[in-house]
């Protein structure tokens, strides 16, 4: 009740205060000079406030840091919050709200949530405090003439400074004062004690040279910022008023926030701030009352919108959950082809909503005709920023681009997740990004390092020619090697979790970034039984695919068509075994490339046109009714990372023949195939041969190779995602309660 009757007190002080200003000035007079000449100097007050506010939050960050894992949206969020709340009901109700919302969320105890508030008021008072002393010195020597009034607001600003400090740090011994017992009612001397206590709990943790240091800095960039965007004012007004003076009169105005007054401070800023202007800058009543209504104007609609956004960033509590994690968000860097890192987070998303979670999939870009057409729709990808027109130029990488730097600004999409794994790159870096700001643990999944900065020899060899965007970003990469190289070591280093597509390339992401890691190979769906396939239905009669009669025993080929593919290796192994097995043929799926044109020009220059078919785009049941049928799977890329189509084609019981290096060294076991020596064709053509000459032999192989797919199941691959992300999460909340407690 004393509270609402404070505020009651203060209104009605503000609303005299109000009364004696209007007795000044007329309204005409204030609306006639609160016009805006300049509007870009508005718009950049506007774009300046929200420096400084994200200066404070930051600021206060610091101070939050040994207490709570809060990440710096949260904070700027409760920092808007409370100011909004200070400025409608102005009897401290958003610094109470502060505390509250640290008990609430993050179980900081209230005691050391008020102390992080004490010291965070303090620094922008006594930075106050130190500019108008050293204003007041400056002008003793000469050198510039004291505005009217300076010395009482720097002595106003010291006496205010030395009574937080003397009350937080001397507090006890004041309220033990018999003198001071007998004036101070039992309630004030017992918070007094208090806040003193909690003050000095928390000062002591912070006073280190770099934490003063960093608190001091920000305090200082935050002051000077707000100075010169209050002489912006007069711009935006086509007053002359010199910056510097400006500036100078600022500080002075801050104190009219320390003193009690009305909802909206109406009445007390119009009445502190015409005394500032006037008396300090020598403006006319009129031109004095019109500017500070505008500056009035201005405030009030920024506390208004950012507090407002505050509070819808804030939400409500979120209820711990005791079982784990249930809401998931898992980055992609884009869905625009149909590959294997596209399908392995595919089946991430969809084998955790199996187990209960609710899990949402994001990319920078999305294109459900060329990527998985049967399967993406069930995932239901959102894209972090709006979608650029298609017929953009270069749309995918812009929207990359666009979206690994935009990431601070749409961060608070993802407040309420209680888990993240970001895909590859750029993903993780927004991850990053979202786990510092949101205050979220992430999980990081690599199929290979970033191979726009650490590329392969294949990659050296022949570039990016296939993908235009990926040479863009390839050229982009280039000219910015350094930064990209920190940020991708930076949110690779830093996840909670890294996890790797198997032990061969997780051996070198180990080396690349210096950091363990968890092998989580890729996977495939393994049927109890069934396959291979009887040697009859793989090696006699045949069928058609968009139009190409395909004949049995044919040889399968399912991969990108780029170069670093080496397509080229696979059709020229068909020449040799053509000499032997006249009707085999190598079928190709999967959409057309730049690169697919000089594919099919050595295809002729061969004179293998009916050995090679290029099926074109295929959906998913003819993907697999392809894998089923094969008598043999080849997979010709020299270096690749993994490959997925060898173990989806062993799945199917289909032997397959790579080379012994790379990922199929890992993949495929001995007796599930053939690894023929490094780009040695006649080896290659031999190991194919050899498996359609006895397809009782090809059988038995399809046999240990369907029962080697088992190890890479995709119930295991989610098993070990799930135990991931679990961990990560408890950890999370674990060192968070154990923050509160300390």
């Amino acid at each position: 009740m004393n509270r609402w009757l404070r505020l009651g007190l203060q209104t009605a002080f503000g609303l005299a205060l109000l009364w004696l200003w209007l007795r000044t000035v007329s309204l005409p007079e204030i609306f006639a000079h609160a016009r805006v000449h300049q509007w870009w100097a508005v718009v950049l007050m506007v774009a300046l406030f929200l420096v400084t506010s994200v200066l404070r939050a930051r600021r206060w960050l610091i101070l939050l840091r040994p207490l709570a894992p809060v990440g710096i949206v949260r904070a700027f969020a409760m920092n808007a919050g409370a100011s909004l709340l200070n400025y409608v009901v102005p009897i401290r109700l958003g610094d109470a709200m502060r505390y509250w919302w640290l008990w609430r969320r993050h179980r900081v105890p209230s005691g050391s949530a008020l102390a992080t508030i004490v010291v965070d008021k303090t620094c922008d008072l006594a930075g106050v405090a130190a500019v108008l002393a050293g204003l007041t010195v400056v002008a003793s020597t000469g050198l510039v003439v004291a505005p009217r009034g300076l010395v009482g607001a720097a002595a106003l600003a010291l006496a205010l400074l030395g009574l937080v400090v003397a009350t937080s740090v001397l507090g006890p011994r004041i309220a033990a004062l018999p003198r001071v017992r007998r004036i101070l009612p039992a309630s004030i001397a017992a918070g007094m004690e208090g806040q003193a206590f909690a003050f000095r709990a928390v000062a002591r943790g912070l006073w280190t040279r770099s934490v003063v240091g960093r608190l001091a800095g920000l305090t200082a960039l935050a002051l000077v910022i707000d100075a010169f965007n209050f002489s912006l004012l007069f711009w935006a007004l086509g007053v002359s008023v010199p910056t510097w003076k400006a500036m100078a009169a600022y500080p002075a105005l801050l104190l009219t926030f320390a003193v009690p007054a009305g909802p909206g401070y109406v009445g007390s800023l119009e009445f502190a701030g015409s005394l500032v202007l006037g008396g300090g800058l020598g403006l006319s009543a009129a031109v004095s009352a019109g500017a500070i209504v505008l500056y009035h104007a201005i405030t009030a609609g920024y506390s208004l919108v950012l507090g407002l956004l505050g509070l819808v960033l804030l939400g409500g509590r979120r209820k711990a959950q005791a079982a784990g994690p249930r809401r998931i968000a898992v980055f992609h860097c884009g869905f625009t082809y149909s590959g294997g890192g596209e399908r392995l987070v595919i089946e991430e998303v969809l084998g955790l909503r199996r187990r209960g979670y609710k899990v949402e999939c994001f990319a920078p870009t999305v294109d459900a005709s060329r990527c998985y057409p049967d399967l993406i729709g069930d995932v239901g990808v959102k894209t972090f920023l709006p979608q650029l027109p298609g017929w953009l130029p270069f749309r995918e990488a812009v929207q990359m681009a666009a979206t690994s730097l935009l990431m601070p600004l749409y961060a608070w999409r993802f407040r309420g997740v209680d888990a993240i794994v970001g895909c590859n790159q750029p993903s993780a870096w927004i991850a990053w990004w979202a786990a510092r700001l949101m205050d979220v643990p992430y999980v990081v999944y690599l199929n290979q390092p970033n191979r726009l900065v650490y590329p392969r020899n294949i990659d050296r060899q022949t570039g990016w020619v296939s993908n235009a965007d990926y040479r863009l970003l390839a050229a982009i990469v280039l000219r910015a090697t350094r930064f990209v190289a920190w940020a991708d070591r930076r949110s690779v280093q830093e996840a909670d979790r890294l996890l790797v597509n198997g032990d061969y390339i997780g051996d070198i992401i180990r080396r690349t970034y210096r950091r363990d890691a968890i092998d989580c190979p890729a996977g495939c769906h393994v049927a109890s039984s069934g396959f291979p396939l009887p040697v009859a239905s793989r090696f006699s009669g045949g069928f058609t695919i968009n139009g190409y009669p395909i004949r049995r025993p044919y040889v399968l080929l399912t991969n990108r068509h780029y170069p670093q593919k080496r397509f080229d290796l696979a059709i020229r192994a068909m020449l040799d075994v053509r000499k032997k097995h006249p009707r085999a043929q190598l079928v190709i799926p999967g959409p057309s490339t730049s690169h697919t044109a000089s594919l099919k020009a050595l295809v002729t220059e061969l004179g293998v046109e009916d050995a090679v078919l290029f099926l074109g785009p295929i959906s998913e049941e003819e993907l697999q009714t392809l894998y089923e049928g094969a008598a043999v799977y080849v997979y010709p890329a020299p270096e690749e990372d993994f490959g997925m189509g060898v173990i989806e084609s062993m799945a199917k019981g289909v032997p397959v023949v790579a080379w012994n290096q790379a990922g199929p060294t890992v993949t495929v076991a001995p007796g599930t195939g053939h690894l023929a020596e490094p780009l040695d064709v006649a080896d290659y053509a031999a190991g194919i041969t050899a498996l359609l000459d006895d397809p009782a032999k090809n059988q038995l192989t399809g046999e240990r190779a369907f029962e080697w797919a088992r190890r890479f199941d995709w119930e295991r691959h989610v098993d070990t995602m799930e135990g991931a992300v679990l961990d990560v999460a408890r950890a999370h909340v674990q060192m968070a309660a154990e923050a509160a407690s300390a």
